[in-house]
């Protein structure tokens, strides 16, 4: 009987170790995150490591291969959940660091519209569109925003804002 079981135990972990443990290697078989939130982290990981680490290197090809590598990861987290926040957030800000303007005020914007209440996503919406020369559409953003709050020092702070793209449009 003792005989058999290291015979059992031998044949166990050679057939373990051709046909691989179920999981092992796979980084999202551990994990206990939606599969939109897995591919949003790994974006954000990359985004981190073009922004922070590469770019103040001046390693500017290697940081926009990061940020490629985020917007794939963040179109991912998209497909699964197209409504997913954080990933248009993300996507959003890779592509205004890109200087994609209009692709980050079209992320920014879709914010505007999962959370209406969210006045930094019109606040970002309209700054990405100014960047692009988009004042009206700037402006329509910020009276969006104006809208949406009730609180006095954040509708002063948004006319300032407007008068600034005012300014700048003329």
């Amino acid at each position: 009987m003792l005989k058999k079981i290291p015979l059992f135990l031998l044949i166990f972990l050679i057939i373990a170790t051709f046909f691989g443990f179920p999981g092992y290697g796979d980084e999202k078989a551990n994990t206990k995150i939606p599969d939109e939130a897995y591919y949003n982290l790994k974006g954000l990981s990359h985004f981190k490591n073009g922004f922070y680490n590469l770019t103040p290197k001046h390693q500017k090809e290697e940081a926009k291969k990061e940020y490629e590598f985020a917007i794939q990861e963040y179109k991912k987290a998209l497909s699964i959940n197209p409504d997913y926040a954080k990933a248009h957030r993300n996507l959003a800000r890779v592509y205004y660091v890109q200087k994609k303007y209009l692709k980050a005020a079209e992320h920014y914007k879709k914010l505007t519209y999962l959370n209406p209440y969210d006045i930094d996503a019109y606040v970002l919406t309209a700054l990405a569109y100014a960047e692009a020369q988009k004042y009206s559409e700037a402006k329509e953003e910020l009276k969006n925003a104006k809208n949406m709050t009730t609180d006095p020092i954040i509708q002063n702070k948004i006319n300032d804002y407007i008068k600034k793209i005012d300014n700048q449009g003329q």
